[in-house]
């Protein structure tokens, strides 16, 4: 059901202070209650809109999927630079989340069998993301994808490097922040490697190498 424009004001307030408190706090250091006093919502209408707490970081991260997605489609650069942009993005809303969200998210996409559930919908999301990204100039000008380039395989791959980085990140308890430089700098070198032979010219120059870890990276 279509919700009214006072609900829709509403939804948005409440929506607005969890960013805002999990932005400042952290998911775990945050109430509904505290989010309903922030939002000057009652407590008891928070659960017309959500089930839970997590339920609204899910609403949260689905609308920064949706904004980082136009963002990188109509990034003024190659299919390179558009692909690392949108994969930094969606990292940056995981380490926004938490490791608790993405570690129930991914054993949530990983158990479910049988009807579709709402994490096997999102990884299908992801899918037609990273290929709206891909091919919204595919085969018109150097430092795009050639014609045949394939995509859908590259959508996968690309897919795998995402994922593969969450898993890792949570089996290590985030001890690192995904859309660190030196994290961000290993996404740009796997997706360097992916692409590079299947865009018009190739990526101008070299494809970049991370900055090696410094003595304090390695302590945290």
């Amino acid at each position: 059901m279509a919700l009214t424009k006072k609900a829709e004001r509403t939804k948005a307030k409440l929506l607005a202070s969890a960013r805002k408190l999990i932005s400042e706090n952290g998911f775990d250091q945050v109430s509904v209650e505290d989010i309903t006093k922030d939002s000057g919502v009652a407590k008891g209408t928070f659960y017309h809109y959500f089930k839970c707490k997590e339920d609204v970081v899910a609403e949260l991260s689905f609308q920064t999927g949706k904004q980082v997605t136009e963002d990188a489609v109509n990034l003024d650069s190659n299919v390179y630079e558009r692909c690392c942009y949108f994969i930094a993005g969606l990292f940056k809303d995981a380490d926004w989340s938490g490791v608790r969200m993405i570690r129930q998210w991914l054993r949530e996409s990983m158990e479910s069998e049988g009807t579709p559930t709402e994490t096997q919908t999102a990884l299908e999301n992801l899918r037609r993301a990273i290929l709206k990204v891909m091919t919204v100039h595919m085969g018109e000008k150097p430092g795009e994808l050639k014609k045949d380039a394939p995509v859908e395989m590259l959508a996968r791959l690309v897919m795998g490097h995402f994922l593969g980085a969450l898993t890792i990140w949570c089996m290590m308890d985030g001890e690192w922040k995904l859309s660190d430089d030196i994290a961000i700098g290993y996404t740009r070198m796997d997706i360097g490697n992916m692409l590079d032979s299947y865009m018009i010219g190739g990526i101008p120059g070299e494809i970049p190498t991370p900055p090696a870890p410094t003595d304090e990276d390695l302590k945290k």
